[in-house]
């Protein structure tokens, strides 16, 4: 039996829904956050969890200007919660847009791992653990949407002297990839510097992250020179 016309259109609609669920599918995300210089003497917060409103407004009441937010879990009971990119987006979108009106910048926790730093490593080894751990930290950012220039901080763990060896590998890396980075330490009293970037970091008084570590709130230091400090904003 022929195919009648409303065999022929409902052929038609069909195949071309598939088309464009396919082209929904494989289309690349939206990024709707920009990297912009930060400005010097801002505040900000580092936080380990997802941002609710409550907490944005108190900080905000108290004009802290931005947020460091984990990219990755460094909780061992799995409480710390990524960065996903429905987060970036609220953080950085105006409030009248419904956002929490912060700048965003993103903080991964360089973790211990017996398998991956050797305590005596060779040239190979390092730069087999930075193409990893860099290849896991762009992973992660662009599933967060973080725009391509923002700063990256990297955590140290525990003041490992065997993870310090790879950070420069690490470093190059990611900025390869068009990020610029910068490293936080251990000592919530020193000072946080890295290429003439500096952060300042003490204790926070509003309340617990999820982790049930206390908060640390920042200051962002003189940001000048060639190698400055990016936050992400809309």
């Amino acid at each position: 039996m022929a195919a009648t016309n409303t065999d022929n259109v409902e052929k038609l609609l069909e195949n071309t829904n598939a088309i464009l669920e396919r082209m929904a599918n494989s289309q690349s995300p939206i990024i709707q956050a920009y990297a912009e210089v930060a400005t010097e003497g801002a505040k900000g917060f580092v936080y380990n969890g997802v941002m609710k409103p409550s907490i944005a407004q108190s900080y905000t009441k108290e004009h802290y200007e931005f947020c460091i937010r984990n990219l990755n879990c460094n909780d061992k009971n799995g409480l710390d919660i990524p960065l996903s990119a429905q987060e970036t987006n609220r953080i950085t979108a105006t409030t009248n847009n419904n956002g929490y009106g912060l700048k965003l910048m993103p903080l991964y926790h360089l973790i211990e791992n017996d398998n991956l730093y050797k305590a005596t490593p060779t040239e190979a080894d390092l730069q087999d653990v930075a193409e990893a751990v860099s290849k896991d930290v762009i992973n992660l950012l662009e599933k967060a949407h973080i725009p391509i220039g923002t700063t990256v901080w990297l955590k140290l763990a525990n003041g490992d002297n065997s993870i310090k060896l790879y950070i420069k590998g690490i470093e190059h890396s990611i900025f390869q990839k068009g990020y610029s980075v910068g490293i936080i330490g251990d000592d919530i009293t020193q000072q946080q510097q890295t290429n003439s970037r500096t952060l300042e970091s003490t204790y926070s008084p509003f309340e617990e992250s999820t982790c049930g570590s206390t908060i640390r709130t920042m200051t962002i230091g003189e940001n000048d020179g060639t190698f400055k400090i990016y936050w992400a904003e809309q």
